[in-house]
């Protein structure tokens, strides 16, 4: 007899545990997500104006340009993609063809031979002596 009162009891606590995730689960199914509309506005209604005195101002204080002592330690050199990676100290600085370098210094052109920047009117060529042998 205790076998049968022990089985009955299980069965009934399953049972009841079964309803209650039934239940739950078809709770689930009435709690729909809220889709709020967001309104993205059109990037062509933007202006974007330059003052013409702040160009004036960087170009007269040239003292304040870093000095160009960059050491080559690895490029990516492609059509479309090209890419260097400079150690100055112990800062590594990865700049891609077109991306400014401490925001003086442009990345003109990589080639396996050499790595090209551009400060306004002065080019700095680096020597690319990545994995060739000395």
């Amino acid at each position: 007899m205790d076998y049968i009162k022990t089985k009955k009891i299980l069965i009934s606590v399953l049972a009841l545990i079964t309803f209650a995730l039934l239940i739950t689960f078809l709770i689930s199914f009435s709690n729909k997500p809220e889709i709020k509309e967001i309104n993205i506005t059109n990037m062509t209604d933007f202006a974007f104006t330059a003052s013409d005195t702040s160009f004036s101002e960087s170009e007269n204080d040239i003292s304040k340009i870093p000095s160009f002592d960059y050491e080559l330690i690895g490029y990516r050199s492609g059509i479309n993609d090209s890419s260097v990676i400079l150690k100055k100290g112990s800062k590594e600085y990865v700049v891609y063809k077109g991306e400014m370098l401490e925001g003086a210094y442009e990345l003109i052109n990589v080639t396996q031979d050499e790595v090209i920047f551009k400060n306004k009117e002065k080019l700095y060529k680096i020597e690319n002596l990545v994995g060739k042998q000395l």
